[in-house]
């Protein structure tokens, strides 16, 4: 999960870490992090969304979806359904016949504080560490910015 601000909490099965990266440049960034709590009532809420991936789609699906569109409550479900499905390799849906693809899902929010107090107390303490690492090393960009 990311937000435009630079913040991203990436999770595994065993473990989650929470980010503050500044871009130095479309390849390179610098900031810091912190392991969390697996024990996390949030962390447990976005492990079980689906899993983000490639999935193929039909022109019946495709047409399902529109007519699900007229009701929020049948749109939900059919995407629902979709995404339930197992996400595929590229070498897999290219072997395929399906023309469609959907990707997804792709979690974003405006910042993470708003998951959890806590997500926000730490998010506070990785921002000066970060712009701090960031001044240290880069102290000529820094003062653009900063």
């Amino acid at each position: 999960m990311s937000t435009p601000r630079g913040e991203m909490l990436v999770l595994s099965p065993e473990s989650a870490f929470q980010l503050k990266l500044i871009p130095l440049n479309p390849y390179e960034f610098t900031g810091a992090g912190v392991e969390i709590p697996s024990s996390s009532k949030s962390i447990e809420t976005i492990r079980s969304s689906p899993e983000f991936g490639l999935r193929p789609l039909d022109d019946s699906d495709l047409a399902s979806i529109a007519h699900a569109l007229s009701s929020r409550e049948e749109a939900e479900s059919k995407l629902g359904e979709l995404l339930r499905r197992t996400p595929m390799s590229l070498e897999d849906l290219a072997s395929g016949t399906s023309s469609h693809i959907l990707r997804g899902p792709v979690l974003v929010r405006p910042d993470l504080g708003s998951l959890d107090p806590d997500m926000l107390r730490v998010q506070s303490d990785l921002d000066k560490s970060a712009h701090n690492i960031f001044a240290e090393k880069y102290p000529m960009r820094s003062g653009m910015y900063f």
